[in-house]
């Protein structure tokens, strides 16, 4: 809980409230898992340096993400998710057409924060519990 709480606060802090912050989660889930679909990249370096190369680039893909799946995967309204869109549009975050649905189109310094401070914070706290986890195990294990 500890983990899920801190990565909120600072996730709510770095894009204004909570219903923005989730928008953007699934915006960047949708990325990534069309980014990975294009390779077998499995470690963190490797997936930052292309998740760069492919933020300048673009890449092709037949899928789309709608207000439509934003709001059945988040439960909030289809009104809300569009206009949580916007903002992030207006902050340079991602592009929105009818055509190509929302896409993570994040500016330079956008990416960096993104990928060197807010993931390295995330990474740095996953690993705390996991470190958590593992000396309750050798607890239980002795």
């Amino acid at each position: 809980m500890f983990f899920e709480i801190s990565r909120s606060r600072v996730a709510v802090k770095s894009w204004g409230n909570a219903n923005c912050y989730l928008v953007f989660q699934v915006i960047c889930w949708h990325h990534i898992l069309v980014l990975t679909s294009k390779t077998d990249i499995k470690l963190r370096d490797e997936a930052v340096k292309l998740w760069y190369s492919l933020s300048k680039s673009g890449f092709d893909t037949s899928t789309v993400l709608t207000y439509t799946l934003i709001s059945d995967l988040t439960s909030l309204s289809i009104e809300t998710v569009r206009r949580q869109v916007k903002k992030l549009e207006e902050k340079k975050w991602v592009s929105y057409s009818k055509k190509n649905g929302v896409v993570l189109n994040p500016s330079d310094e956008n990416n960096k924060y993104l990928a060197d401070v807010f993931n390295v914070k995330e990474v740095d706290n996953l690993g705390n519990l996991l470190e958590i986890i593992f000396k309750k195990q050798a607890k239980f294990s002795s």
